[in-house]
């Protein structure tokens, strides 16, 4: 009894449990499709994970199985990315497979086609597009800086849409120079400008003649291929992104003098000046610097100066002036006279520092931008249209960026056979330069500064407000000087340009194996300049200046391309022949309109039609103006081009290129050239003896290449080189005349570049880790340059072709996907490094009878050989090219104590200005003898270093988990100098009022016996930090490297998960993500300067603000 009731309890307990288990499993099925095109799947594998039970997609992409709550299904097929899905209360799981695209069979742009990466013999190279992904850049060129090996991009300002400079593989000119070929969709643009991020969907480069050689003439100095996006095939779609941008001032980490020790070091300087004067017993010059005490500076006492709007406001302390005591403003200076040290002068002064004048000048702005793309495509056809804008606000006053921007890219398949694809490209661009461009003011500059060195160095006591009346005054007669309030707004000036590029593009198939292949290109741009300046006082207590300048420039450039090609395509028992064949015809011209006139009455109509007519009264014209119209670029070229692919069971790659291009800017008999180019690899990894191999577990790739090629150049060579050109030489005896302004050679030829590069690509473990490595040697033959001729001639130079340009190189990169995967929503790592390295050497230069035919540099002493002299700096046949070498003075140390002055009393010092070149005081710099014979001169510089880096790269790393993203990506440069200039030109004291930084603090004198630095002279007299008074030649010690890292984007990116969209937006959404992007964020340098991006003089760039960017980005 007992056994059979345990039994039944046993029955029931048995039936409970299997019921709660039956109870979870329940049916799940849904349809998978492809994200490409929204077409079913057939054949994924679900399978639960952790068990062998599954099951299969059948023709529909359809499945059902039985699985429990919890569990996970895992949905996996060859091409496809694999995804997990837990399974939950719904029973129905939809899902759509991303394509998952090894590194070996992406697609790469190559001219006038595409190959697959496993392919390409060349050197080409694919932008990572996380780069550009959700960059907040105004143009499209800065997300190139540090992605791409072979490449050197420099960004000389933060002025809002500047295109930065660009060169690949040092360069085609001796500078290091040479701007490469872009092309936007197949149409050749002059840069990046204007272009909208958002519409970007690839970039490739082209490095190597054997690839750029399709593109012949043109493209010597590499080519940017830009494609934009496209409609991709399932349902339409409408994708809206818009972000804000806060721009946050980069300051300038110098910090600046007080006015109180900004008047007395001046004094000190002074005093220095008057002593060595004294010491050259030069009487004039001694009373001369008497009078800089009471001259126009501003840290003399000048009696002009007491005046409520006086241009300073350093004064001596009277009955007059001693109620300014009573003002918090006004500051007290005690300081013994420089020429009369038992006298205590008392200075009055107002102290505006240099950080208040920063900030008068930049400002915390930001940027918006918009874009809305419609996009969709299927059997018959695509189309992707989106419209963009953008404003932004540059940080200087003044500044400003606003675009609109269209793309369209649209394709019709008319039939089986016939292709019509086309693109149109359009933007408006209103820009505005600081000041308004017044004055020409830029805020670089040259030798003498420009706007943000020499404003943030003004004197400290400059008087901006008038004393009494409270009303802003214009500072120095200098906009670069003056008041930002006042000399900002004098102008009323505007940039505006339009854009427009388009193409059509026809592919018929008239065989399986035949296409003919037609498109017609153009590309229109109109610029337009306005510019009015308003009447304005020429400084503090100055003239007006009525004259009321206007004028206007209208630029016009045409271009359009046509070209027709037969294309062969034929695979045979494992070979495979692609082959093209046409031709190209291509015409550029440019046209300039532009008017001047001045005279108007009023501010208020900023026009010329307001101008005064012109008058002659006496000899001189009053309010002059003109105007003229211009023709003054045109180009033909005429293009037979060719090209074969050959691959034989994807083991041997071969690619033959040849392009015959004519020129106009050639003479006959010179028009024509032949750039042919032929390219190998051998994918290694594909041979049987290989595969299965031990090595091939760990190197899963291997493809060594090798190719050469030969482009032509002409760019550097003026439109109408080849042509005499007469200028308008004015009137003589009331009759018009012309001359000829320079002397041409007709017989300049194509200058020819030969490349010959050693490449390989390397995959390890199953391409987890992907090394390419590059070595290169281009020659520029038949370069073109400039050769001597005598002055009677009445010329100084003409072109010829008989330099030699070379240019030897490495490039590496690596790819590694650190953790990958094994779901859609697993989190995977991966990082990437480039480098690039480069030298260029002067194998041939014109002939001018001296040495190695050397030029453009100067002799040393040799430092190995001291007595004997080499030449630097310069160009010497058969040597490393040192237009880029800076030589420069060196201090070993100053003269502290008398005995070290009268152990060097016979150094002759040939900078000084003295009669007596050998004087020396304390404190003077004891200065540096290679060849120790007693002169300072020239020959006595050491060399500092490049201005040029040697070391260029970058480096990324690339994180995702659940829908989070993160992406970080950096770029350096190292081995090359820059001078602070900011500092220098204080310690020179080169302006006479110019403010200085603390490290003029550090510098000895009679109250400061311990300092470091050498003596501090008024206007550099003692030439102790350049060799003449405007600061040429600085001192090598002054000289920093400007190595540096930067972290150049830092994004934190969100995709919701479709579950959520589902949840709770009912699916009224595909796609919404989030970002917050940091650009521009930090340097990790050593250099004092805030902009270490620019080798050579820093004069106090416009420096790159750092960015915060929030974005969304919603998708319909």
């Amino acid at each position: 009894m007992k056994s059979a009731c345990l039994k039944g309890w046993l029955l029931i307990v048995s039936f409970l449990i299997s019921a709660t288990v039956w109870s979870q499993v329940q049916k799940i099925s849904g349809k998978i499709t492809s994200s490409d095109d929204n077409k079913p799947l057939p054949g994924v594998s679900i399978i639960i994970k952790g068990k062998t039970v599954g099951t299969q997609t059948n023709i529909n992409g359809e499945f059902s199985i039985d699985v429990s709550q919890g569990e996970v299904l895992v949905f996996s097929i060859t091409g496809f990315t694999t995804r997990e899905v837990k399974v939950g209360a719904n029973t129905t799981i939809d899902l759509s497979l991303e394509t998952k695209v090894s590194e070996l069979d992406a697609v790469v742009v190559t001219g006038y086609g595409t190959q697959k990466r496993k392919e390409v013999t060349g050197a080409v190279v694919t932008v990572n597009p996380k780069t550009f992904e959700h960059s907040p850049s105004t143009n499209v060129a800065t997300v190139l800086q540090g992605n791409a090996p072979g490449l050197r991009i420099q960004q000389r300002t933060g002025q809002p849409g500047t295109t930065p400079a660009i060169s690949f593989r040092g360069g085609t000119e001796f500078g290091g120079g040479g701007t490469p070929l872009f092309i936007v969709d197949g149409v050749i643009v002059p840069s990046l400008y204007g272009l909208d991020i958002n519409d970007v969907a690839s970039i490739d480069l082209l490095k190597d003649a054997a690839t750029t050689a399709i593109y012949g003439a043109r493209a010597a100095n590499g080519v940017v291929l830009v494609t934009t996006k496209k409609g991709k095939k399932g349902k339409a779609q409408v994708t809206y992104s818009f972000s804000h941008t806060t721009n946050f001032v980069r300051t300038n980490p110098s910090e600046y003098l007080s006015a109180a020790d900004y008047i007395r070091m001046n004094r000190l300087g002074i005093q220095a000046r008057f002593r060595g004067d004294s010491l050259d017993n030069n009487i004039n010059a001694m009373n001369t610097d008497r009078n800089q005490l009471l001259g126009a500076w501003g840290w003399a006492v000048n009696t002009g100066w007491r005046s409520a709007e006086g241009l300073y406001t350093t004064q001596l302390l009277n009955n007059q002036n001693r109620h300014l005591l009573n003002n918090a403003r006004w500051k007290l200076l005690v300081d013994p006279n420089p020429f009369n040290t038992s006298q205590l002068d008392s200075i009055l002064f107002t102290d505006l520092s240099a950080k208040e004048r920063e900030a008068m000048l930049l400002r915390q702005v930001n940027t918006k931008e918009h874009n809305i793309n419609f996009s969709g495509a299927n059997e018959q056809g695509s189309y992707a249209l989106s419209l963009g804008t953008v404003k932004d606000n540059g940080m200087i006053i003044g500044s400003l960026l606003k675009r609109i921007n269209l793309n369209f890219n649209g394709g019709l398949n008319v039939g089986q056979n016939l292709k019509i694809t086309t693109n149109i490209g359009a933007y408006n661009v209103e820009q505005a330069l600081p000041y308004g461009q017044f004055g020409n003011v830029d805020p670089e500059g040259g030798a003498a500064g420009g706007l943000l060195q020499r404003f943030v160095g003004v004197a400290p006591t400059v008087r901006y407000v008038n004393d009494t009346s409270g009303a802003i005054l214009p500072g120095p007669n200098d906009v670069t000087l003056g008041n930002p309030l006042y000399w900002s707004n004098l102008t009323v000036n505007s940039t505006n340009q339009q854009r427009f590029l388009g193409g059509i593009n026809l592919e018929y198939t008239v065989l399986p194996f035949l296409k003919i292949l037609a498109s017609g290109s153009g590309y229109y741009q109109y610029t337009n300049n306005n510019f009015f300046t308003k009447a304005y006082q020429q400084g503090n207590g100055g003239a007006f200046n009525t004259n009321r300048a206007a004028s206007f420039n209208n630029t016009k450039t045409t271009q359009y391309t046509t070209n027709a090609f037969l294309q062969f395509t034929k695979s045979f028992k494992g070979h495979t022949v692609t082959a093209l064949a046409g031709g190209e015809f291509y015409d550029f011209k440019n046209y300039v309109n532009s008017g001047f006139s001045q005279g108007a009455p009023t501010d208020l109509i900023p026009w010329l039609t307001a101008s005064t007519p012109p008058s002659v009264q006496g000899t001189t014209i009053v309010n002059p103006a003109g105007a003229s119209s211009n023709f003054n670029q045109w180009e033909r070229i005429t293009s037979a081009i060719g090209r074969v692919n050959y691959t034989y069971k994807n083991r041997y790659l071969l690619t033959g290129v040849v392009r015959v291009d004519g020129s106009s800017r050639l003479k006959k008999g010179n028009y024509y050239g032949t750039f042919p180019g032929v390219s190998v690899g051998w994918n290694l990894h594909n041979e049987n003896f290989y595969q299965g191999t031990f090595i091939s577990k760990y190197l899963s790739s291997v493809k060594p290449r090798i190719s050469y090629g030969v482009n032509g150049n002409v760019s550097s060579l003026g439109f109408f080189a080849t042509s005499q050109v007469y200028n308008n030489a004015g009137t003589y005896n009331g009759f018009g005349g012309t001359y000829a302004g320079s002397y041409i050679n007709s017989d300049v030829r194509w200058e020819r570049t030969n490349s010959l590069n050693f490449g390989a690509d390397l995959g390890f473990l199953n391409e987890r880790i992907t090394l390419t490595a590059d070595y290169f040697i281009r020659n520029v033959f038949d370069k073109l340059a400039g050769l001597n001729i005598s002055s009677q001639t009445g010329f100084g130079s003409f072109t010829t072709n008989l330099g030699q340009l070379q240019n030897k190189g490495i490039e590496l990169a690596v790819n590694a996907k650190i953790i990958e995967s094994k779901n859609a929503d697993g989190f995977s790592l991966e990082a990437g490094v480039n480098y690039f390295h480069v030298k260029s050497f002067a194998k041939k230069l014109p002939f001018n009878g001296l040495p190695g035919n050397r030029t453009s540099g100067f002799f040393v002493w040799d430092p190995k050989n001291p007595g004997q002299q080499m030449y630097v700096r310069g160009l010497v046949e058969g040597q490393r090219i040192g237009l880029d070498e800076v030589w420069a003075p060196k201090w070993d140390g100053i003269y502290t104590d008398l005995s070290k002055i009268t152990a060097d009393a016979n150094v002759y010092n040939a900078f000084l200005p003295y009669t007596n070149k050998r004087i020396k005081q304390l404190g003077d710099a004891q200065w540096h003898q290679v060849n120790k014979n007693d002169t300072i001169d020239s020959r006595q510089f050491v060399k500092v270093g490049r201005t040029t880096p040697q070391h260029i790269g970058g480096f990324n790393i690339s994180s995702s988990f659940k829908g989070l993203r993160l992406y970080a990506g950096f770029d350096y440069a190292f081995g090359f100098v820059i001078l602070n200039n900011q500092i220098v030109r204080g310690l020179s004291q080169v302006q006479g009022s110019q403010n200085s930084t603390t490290d003029v603090l550090k510098t000895w004198s009679p109250t400061n016996p311990n300092g470091t630095m050498p003596r501090y002279y008024w206007a550099n007299q003692g030439r102790n930090y350049a060799t003449d008074a405007s600061g040429n030649n600085p001192a090598a010690n002054l000289w920093e490297k400007g190595d540096y890292v930067m972290l150049r984007e830092l994004t934190l990116a969100y995709d919701l998960s479709s579950q959520i969209l589902s949840r709770y937006l009912g699916n009224r959404l595909k796609g919404l993500s989030v970002n917050v992007t940091g650009t521009n964020l930090v340097y990790f340098s050593g250099y004092s300067g805030n902009f270490p991006e620019v080798g050579g003089f820093d004069q106090g760039k416009f420096p790159l603000p750092k960015r915060l960017t929030i974005g969304v980005r919603v998708i319909l």
